[in-house]
């Protein structure tokens, strides 16, 4: 309940469907930031106004860790930035909103690849060795740093 609530104040419904492979890239996929209460600062990348989600951090402010929710297969996630990869160790999840279940993953808000992501916007999300890019450009940027900066990193 706590993620369709968080998915629906970002502007985007909780349902998935397809993959992020099928997603990632495509035009009127934007980055979207939140932060409200205690659920913590949140970034999702998806399509507004849709329930399309394909990729969501989420953190606690002070704290150098980050969880990530990804329409993504495997139990690691693993994210790049430019050359830089970082690998978040995970589990897959089923649930009753998508047919495919999703990845929860967690690491250091700090992991290199995020770092990277911060100052360029750049971020690809690596699935069973598909690169998908999920890059942050115009207004978008300003969010990816608002999100970090309200995480303390």
């Amino acid at each position: 309940m706590k993620r369709r609530i968080a998915f629906a104040a970002l502007g985007f419904a909780a349902l998935l469907a397809g993959c992020a492979h099928e997603k990632a890239g495509l035009d009127g996929y934007h980055w979207a930031y939140l932060e409200a209460g205690a659920e913590g600062p949140r970034l999702a990348y998806g399509r507004p106004d849709s329930d399309d989600v394909v990729l969501m951090f989420t953190c606690q402010p002070g704290r150098d860790q980050v969880s990530v929710w990804a329409e993504a297969p495997g139990k690691e996630l693993v994210l790049a930035s430019g050359r830089i990869e970082s690998r978040f160790p995970g589990a897959h999840v089923e649930d009753e909103m998508s047919e495919t279940g999703h990845l929860e993953a967690h690491g250091k808000a700090s992991a290199p690849a995020l770092a990277a992501f911060k100052r360029s916007g750049e971020l690809t999300l690596v699935t069973q060795g598909e690169r998908h890019g999920l890059t942050a450009d115009g207004v978008d940027r300003g969010r990816v740093r608002a999100f970090f900066r309200a995480c303390g990193v």
